[in-house]
């Protein structure tokens, strides 16, 4: 029997780079570049910015699209090897068989990709295998980064987590809970004051800051870890620098309170007020692709976020 192709990833930061391996027969797997548009093949895998009305990469992938590139498995992928684009691999190229993807488990990567915010993971079926995926270390921002992600998605579709396994992973998800806090820097009020830091116990007694009435605020965050399902506890617009990926994120809860606060559109309104090439969704994005960023620029991009937020909200005397 003849053997399967060879898995095949190019990685790039660069939109034309991207464009040229999607014309050579790579499929580009949520290739979005701020700004411009993305780069797509014929089964259109992204769903950011222009493609922000599409569903996630992972769930058409394995619901519709399930061994679509097994006899050509060239991809072209860009920003980190998150569990859905990494999903979306595995089901296109065919490299676990059908049955082991569960409709639970990808639609869990679907709704934490697109909505992270209010799911416990511990607490939902599938969460602590997904959380076991986001815990892999070494999934950087790089073929070998994609290489490790994929590796890790195929083992943990294969096997089942041994229990002392499952209590690490528990450990550690509540460790990465206590250091998204640590990283807290400063609360900016609609009118430019900085507001008092909770306690850890206060922010663990809070909500998450979100709706058509929310309080508008700008949450600065320098964190080693992702914590925004904690930081919208403080703030319904959160301003994160990522020291580990030296990317700046910015994010919202969920377009009912992205649009609140920026209108229609949400942040899609913000991203040309901060520069060439930062993009992302209605609810969440970032800095260029490629670009390192400095905490000074999450501060930097706070104040513009909060201009953004004056403009739309404070009327002139």
């Amino acid at each position: 029997m003849k053997p399967p192709p060879m898995l095949s990833i190019a990685f790039t930061f660069d939109y034309d780079e991207a464009c040229r391996h999607r014309d050579l027969g790579y499929e580009p797997i949520e290739c979005a570049y701020g700004q411009k548009q993305s780069v797509l093949g014929p089964l259109c895998m992204d769903h950011h910015g222009f493609e922000s009305h599409r569903e996630g990469v992972a769930l058409r992938a394995c619901r519709d699209h399930y061994g679509a590139r097994r006899d050509d498995p060239r991809f072209v992928v860009t920003g980190t090897p998150d569990a859905d684009a990494v999903l979306a691999i595995v089901a296109l190229a065919g490299l676990v068989p059908e049955a082991q993807l569960t409709r639970v488990f990808y639609e869990l990567v679907d709704r934490h990709d697109v909505d992270p915010i209010g799911l416990d993971l511990l607490t939902v079926p599938g969460g602590v295998e997904l959380a076991w995926f986001n815990q892999r270390p070494g999934t950087h921002n790089s073929v070998d980064g994609f290489r490790r992600a994929i590796d890790g998605m195929v083992e943990l579709l294969s096997r089942t987590l041994t229990s002392e396994e499952r209590a690490r992973v528990v450990a550690a998800e509540r460790s990465r809970r206590r250091k998204a806090l640590e990283g807290v820097s400063r609360i900016y009020e609609l009118d430019g004051r900085t507001a008092r830091l909770p306690t850890e116990a206060e922010i663990a007694a809070s909500p998450v800051r979100r709706g058509e009435d929310v309080k508008p605020r700008v949450l600065v965050v320098h964190g080693t870890v992702w914590g925004f399902d904690m930081w919208y506890r403080l703030a319904p617009v959160v301003v994160s620098f990522a020291s580990r990926l030296e990317k700046v994120t910015v994010g919202c809860p969920d377009r009912v309170t992205a649009e609140a606060l920026f209108g229609p559109g949400g942040l899609q309104w913000v991203w040309p007020r901060l520069g060439a090439d930062w993009g992302g969704r209605e609810t969440i994005g970032g800095s260029p692709r490629g670009v390192k960023q400095r905490a000074t620029d999450a501060d930097d991009t706070a104040r513009l976020v909060l201009e953004a937020l004056q403009e739309r909200l404070v009327k002139p005397s």
